[in-house]
């Protein structure tokens, strides 16, 4: 876990500068950038969505969720500022929202119980 967290922050933590979307960024380094950030927002809007929703049908290990969430936020602030890392969590945190209420919470946990429970990280103890 702590191996996994690590990689999270190492992987956002040196990345400088403003935020840009990878269809603009013809630089392949910033490009690389821009999905690592996008990786780290969705990671936050998942686990939002998890503790959310998921509990209800899935044992979650929280200690897991919270560590994962509390270290990609600690990366996209380092990485964009606190505003701007702020806004980009709470339009992936609508995101989430709209797609767990177009295809269930039910569906939507097995999802993501399938691809977090293959990564080395079981956010999902069942």
């Amino acid at each position: 876990m702590r191996r996994t967290l690590l990689a999270v922050w190492l992987a956002a933590a040196p990345l400088p500068g403003g935020f840009a979307l990878a269809e603009d960024a013809p630089d392949t380094a910033l490009a690389k950038r821009t999905e690592t950030i996008d990786g780290l927002v969705r990671i936050v809007g998942a686990q939002a969505g998890i503790v959310l929703h998921c509990r209800a049908l899935y044992t979650v290990d929280d200690a897991i969720s919270d560590g994962l969430s509390r270290t990609a936020r600690r990366a996209l602030e380092a990485a964009l500022g606190r505003h701007r890392a702020e806004t980009a969590i709470a339009a992936e945190g609508q995101r989430a929202a709209d797609e767990i209420a177009t295809v269930g919470a039910d569906r939507w946990c097995a999802d993501q119980r399938d691809i977090l429970n293959t990564d080395g990280v079981r956010v999902f103890l069942d």
